[in-house]
């Protein structure tokens, strides 16, 4: 009796076994059933090196129709470099798209679809969709989401760049040159020109957007009108601005509210990061379609004031994009920043935080100014939009891809041109530095380098002391 007793009990024991295993088996299956039907991903690195950019989601969201992507590199030896990290990035497409698929072709393996593609080079990968085709060279996120913008688009904007007044050249390879900047626009699809005011009576009505780069000459009065008209029918102006420069708008942008300074704007954080004083650096951003979710550092070399009336005239609304922090100043002594002496003075100097980019909007026409000057004739049938930047050279080619400069630039001509599924772009992988007060430096030390090891030794101690006495 007793065996059979032992028998049973081990029968119901390997049966409980069998019975477990299956159930979680079972489970185990069901999760992952789950799990292949509602994928879940989570990029743990800081910034974001598996992950696309909210700009390339915002996108995939808007695409409705199939997109196949082809990537024609070899199945193996040195054409073969870098699959694994294309593989990975389309994954990811796909991941925030159901519509889009890819495969891999391997030119070596089928010349004929190689060659009807007109594919020369291994690596080129061909958007198909919306019944067209592109191809891109480079496997990265923004020629990849170029791309897919070009499959979508039917109409390319048209930016201009005002000429004539000493403005920076759109078509020179310098370090102060925008063509870095114009090649910028033409990716984002905007088909880019100049513009010479003494040579057209208006802006053409195909402007979705106008920008004076860094004039260092007088803007006729002539041609402000024109510029304010242009405001008026609900144009878009984007304004850079070097401070000690005359230009002749002080005048006309008091009329929109906005008050430039003739200043320069000195900021002590700037040797944080390795540059001048007279290198402001920007990490606060105004609440704007701009600057949403925008937290890049940007950097303006030699910059002015840009401040906004506490009482902007009747129908204009301003607002402040990027501020330096509050240990910048605009100085005002000119002379002696000249001789390499920078202190501030609360009676002449702006302390800050120092508005650098300010917006306005302007719903009705401006009053006219204080020679009794009307700029602007009529009321627009739609808000105009005005960006002033006491500086023009964080976006040359030198500055452009420096930390969210080109991402400032290319935010504010989006959001002037009406594409604000272009805004908040932002680059990957950008090293961020640790920026700390004197507070939280001396606090970091104590807690690090004293109290931590103060604290192990002391529990060493202790527990020494207590194995001893229990001996």
């Amino acid at each position: 009796m007793p065996a059979n007793s032992g028998r049973k009990l081990k029968w119901a024991y390997g049966a409980n076994t069998v019975v477990s295993t299956v159930i979680f088996f079972m489970i185990l299956v069901f999760v992952i059933l789950i799990a292949q039907q509602n994928p879940w991903r989570v990029d743990l690195t800081e910034m974001g090196a598996f992950s696309l950019s909210q700009q390339t989601r915002k996108i995939l969201k808007t695409i409705n129709r199939p997109v196949s992507i082809k990537v024609f590199i070899a199945g193996s030896g040195q054409g073969a470099q870098g699959k694994g990290k294309i593989r990975d990035l389309l994954k990811t497409y796909c991941y925030y798209s159901k519509n889009i698929t890819y495969r891999f072709i391997d030119p070596d393996t089928h010349p004929r679809m190689t060659r009807s593609y007109g594919i020369k080079t291994y690596g080129t990968i061909v958007l198909e969709g919306y019944g067209k085709k592109q191809s891109v060279l480079a496997a990265d996120e923004q020629d990849i989401t170029n791309a897919l913008l070009k499959l979508k688009s039917t109409v390319r904007q048209k930016i201009y760049f005002l000429t004539g007044h000493g403005e920076h050249s759109l078509t020179a390879n310098g370090n102060e040159s925008y063509s870095v900047a114009k090649t910028a626009l033409g990716k984002d699809l905007y088909k880019v020109g100049e513009l010479n005011l003494l040579q057209a009576s208006d802006v053409p009505a195909d402007a979705a957007a106008l920008i004076i780069a860094g004039p260092q000459k007088p803007i006729p009065e002539r041609e402000q009108k024109i510029l304010a008209g242009y405001l008026a029918r609900g144009g878009s102006v984007f304004l850079l601005l070097d401070p000690l420069t005359p230009t002749g708008m002080t005048s006309f942008l008091k009329g929109y509210g906005i008050d430039v300074g003739s200043d320069v704007v000195v900021d002590r954080l700037s040797r944080l990061f390795g540059a001048s004083p007279t290198v402001p650096v920007v990490m606060q951003y105004g609440q704007s379609e701009i600057t949403r979710d925008f937290t890049e550092p940007t950097f303006f070399p030699y910059a002015r004031s840009v401040v906004p009336m506490k009482t902007p005239p009747k129908g204009i609304e301003l607002q402040t994009i990027a501020a330096t922090s509050a240990s910048a100043w605009a100085d005002r002594n000119i002379d002696e920043l000249k001789q390499g002496k920078a202190t501030f003075d609360k009676s002449r100097d702006l302390p800050g935080p120092v508005p650098l980019v300010v917006m306005a909007s302007i719903k009705t026409a401006p009053k006219p100014d204080a020679a009794g000057k009307q700029l602007v004739a009529a009321q627009p049938s739609k808000a105009g939009k005005l960006v002033v930047a006491g500086n023009s050279f964080f976006p040359v080619n030198s500055n452009f891809n420096q930390y969210g400069n080109g991402d400032l630039f290319l935010n504010t001509v989006n959001y002037l041109a009406n594409r604000t599924d272009l805004i908040t772009i932002q680059r990957p992988n950008v090293s961020k530095p640790l920026m700390l007060t004197r507070a939280q430096g001396v606090s970091f030390i104590w807690t690090v380098i004293i109290l931590i090891p103060l604290a192990v030794l002391v529990s060493g101690i202790a527990v020494s002391r207590m194995r001893r006495s229990q001996r």
